[in-house]
């Protein structure tokens, strides 16, 4: 009979995705995260694993905990267009914050390790497509509200709305210019007309 956890696993588990986000996956030694974890070693492969299976479920848990909290903008009782413009205004914010210039961390994984390592690819691929997901709703529901164009296919204009934002997000953490962020966001909102 094993013993139970003498830690809360998922308050350890947001200290590691917090340590892997901010200094990435190799930069992160398992000296970092047994410091930010605050448990031993043992504790830590006892329970998570690898390093890379404890970084996995750091993915997946922000996926479940910040990623997602973009699916609220769905139940907001605004125009559809409103609502985009005012994501892409908030990331815009956010960037120019000192504390927050580490970015999004999906996008962080991957442009350190998307092409190399096929696990946290996947699981990048599922945390974006939780945004894809709103932006879909969001623009099909502006096209039926009349403020976002149907010239252009919903799901095509998800796509590149997500793309958009999540590059504002990657130039941000280098340039942190506020007027150059919100010019890329009124670009990537006009696409709507």
């Amino acid at each position: 009979m094993s013993r139970p956890k003498a830690f809360d696993v998922d308050k350890a588990l947001d200290r590691a995705m917090q340590a892997f986000w901010s200094k990435g996956y190799e930069a992160t030694s398992m000296s970092d995260l047994t410091a930010a974890m605050g448990l031993s070693k043992s504790s830590l492969y006892e329970t998570f694993g690898s390093k890379h299976d404890l970084f996995l479920a750091a993915i997946d848990r922000y996926t479940r905990t910040v990623a997602s909290q973009i699916t609220g903008a769905t139940q907001i009782k605004a125009p559809a267009r409103k609502i985009i413009r005012a994501l892409f205004e908030r990331a815009v914010v956010r960037l120019t914050e000192p504390e927050s210039r580490r970015g999004c961390f999906l996008n962080n994984t991957a442009v350190e390790l998307g092409a190399r390592d096929d696990a946290a690819a996947a699981k990048v691929t599922a945390g974006l497509a939780v945004m894809e997901k709103t932006f879909l709703e969001l623009v099909e529901r502006g096209q039926r509200e009349g403020s976002v164009s149907v010239r252009h296919d919903a799901k095509a204009l998800a796509r590149f709305l997500t793309a958009s934002l999540n590059g504002i997000m990657v130039m941000g953490k280098a340039n942190p210019n506020p007027v150059a962020l919100h010019d890329m966001a009124d670009v990537a909102v006009a696409a709507l007309d």
